[in-house]
């Protein structure tokens, strides 16, 4: 005796759901018009930055120790050990320094970038450091102080010493 079974094996609206879904497959996604517009802006916003960040070249700032080493009426003489694997900075390049006691940093102008002292142009490394130096000897100029009272302080000095991309600065170099 054969079991005979008059209802379908799917139900109605099951079949009617796949059928739906089958038809839904077929289409290919579309995105509006309006949002496919806006992330290409935004892809060209971020490629321009990118470029920007790339092109634009801004000052490398670096922090040396320094010595006064004399002075002037109203201005002062400062040693700054620049290390010797960056640039010299420039000549009238702007500088500042900051002595120990001083509240106020001192505005500097370099005037005589990688001088040297020995033959070859190196120092022995500067107290604090490892590696030799070259001279950027700066000119600061001194207001509500006595020059001579700064004869022989030390600190630090923010030297330019080349250019970078400005990427660089915000990301780092990679290294």
């Amino acid at each position: 005796m054969a079991l005979v079974v008059n209802r379908p094996i799917y139900r109605e609206e099951a079949l009617r759901r796949y059928r739906v879904r089958e038809r839904q497959g077929d289409r290919p996604l579309v995105v509006h018009k309006m949002w496919f517009a806006a992330l290409w802006a935004l892809v060209a916003v971020l490629g321009a930055a990118a470029a920007t960040l790339t092109l634009i070249q801004v000052p490398h700032l670096v922090t040396v120790p320094a010595t006064v080493t004399g002075y002037r009426t109203g201005s002062v003489d400062v040693i700054a050990h620049v290390p010797w694997d960056r640039p010299a900075p420039r000549t009238g390049a702007q500088a500042t320094l900051r002595l120990v006691g001083p509240a106020r940093p001192l505005v500097c102008q370099v005037g005589r970038p990688g001088a040297s002292l020995a033959g070859d142009g190196r120092l022995k490394a500067a107290p604090g450091t490892v590696e030799p130096a070259r001279l950027a000897v700066l000119s600061c100029r001194v207001t509500g102080v006595e020059p001579r009272e700064l004869l022989r302080r030390s600190g630090e000095a923010v030297v330019p010493s080349g250019t970078v991309a400005a990427g660089t600065q915000l990301f780092g170099d990679g290294s």
